[in-house]
């Protein structure tokens, strides 16, 4: 019998979700499978879940969330045979369609019996695992900003950009070390994907691979206010590869320094905020070393 256990954030996207054993044994059956559904109630509650579900003996641990939910629970799952199941919940959802899982619950749950698995790389940022994208500049004010709108739906997400090209400003100095070459730079925004998408089908890095063993960096010149909405623009019509204030690498790892006097820096890791004491930051792959229920 398949021991599965379901990690719900109640509030992901549209806080609409509602799931519990009764509505989940439509999908599975009882002489199958043995269900336990977990609801998580805070920020870092789900990682607690998926690490009392390893300890409890579950093969399969199902994220039921957006990529905030699903870097918690992941997490535990790095370097073990725990399956990791994915049920798109929340608003951007980039890891779940990079990975081509379909929003439809009863649809996601068919891949989760097929059984049907995986093994993606996993990035890491001063040993913590992210799996879908981080950034620094512009994409954490964004993030800052949609946090604040307490509003899920992609018009906020929208609004969040709006705003932040109103009221950014962006004065930071970076050192970056990667691929043998050290240099400095003050970007809008300096952006690390292991995935295709960041959410909403909005991409950067429509060719990365999340099992080519590398990560594929963005680096996008300081730009004034009419350049960013031209930008955003070209994203939007995917022609952002024409953009020669936009560069691209493809790395194993890399190191950034900042080199202001700020004490604290904003990151995105998988749509989470983070305020950055540390002033160095280590960005690596493992490789394949995450077993995840896809397509």
């Amino acid at each position: 019998m398949n021991k599965v256990h379901f990690i719900v954030n109640p509030i992901a996207g549209k806080g609409a979700a509602a799931f519990d054993e009764a509505s989940l044994f439509r999908y599975f059956g009882p002489d199958q499978y043995k269900l336990t559904v977990k609801t998580s109630n805070y920020s870092g509650h789900a990682t607690i879940l998926a690490k009392e579900s390893v300890g409890e003996g579950a093969e399969i641990v199902v994220a039921c969330g957006g990529d905030g939910t699903i870097n918690e629970v992941a997490s535990c799952l790095v370097h073990t045979k725990v399956l990791l199941g994915i049920i798109p919940m929340g608003s951007g959802n980039g890891l779940a369609e990079s990975l081509e899982i379909s929003r439809n619950i009863k649809r996601a749950v068919e891949i989760i019996k097929s059984g049907k698995t995986n093994r993606i790389d996993v990035a890491m940022v001063n040993g913590k695992p992210f799996f879908s994208n981080m950034g620094i500049g512009f994409d954490a004010t964004v993030i800052s900003n949609y946090n604040a709108s307490q509003n899920r739906r992609f018009w906020a997400y929208l609004k969040a950009v709006l705003k932040s090209i109103k009221d950014y400003k962006y004065n930071e100095k970076i050192k970056v070390e990667m691929n043998g070459q050290s240099f400095k730079t003050r970007p809008f925004m300096f952006f690390i994907s292991n995935s295709k998408v960041m959410g909403y089908d909005i991409s950067l890095t429509r060719m990365a691979s999340l099992q080519d063993g590398l990560l594929d960096v963005v680096i996008i010149d300081d730009l004034s206010k009419m350049q960013m909405l031209f930008l955003g623009l070209i994203i939007l019509l995917r022609l952002d590869q024409h953009v020669k204030k936009i560069q691209y690498y493809k790395v194993k790892n890399l190191k950034l320094a900042f080199e202001d006097k700020q004490s604290e820096h904003l990151m995105q890791a998988d749509g989470e905020l983070h305020n950055l004491v540390d002033r160095e930051i280590f960005v690596n792959v493992e490789e394949r070393a995450l077993h995840v229920l896809c397509p």
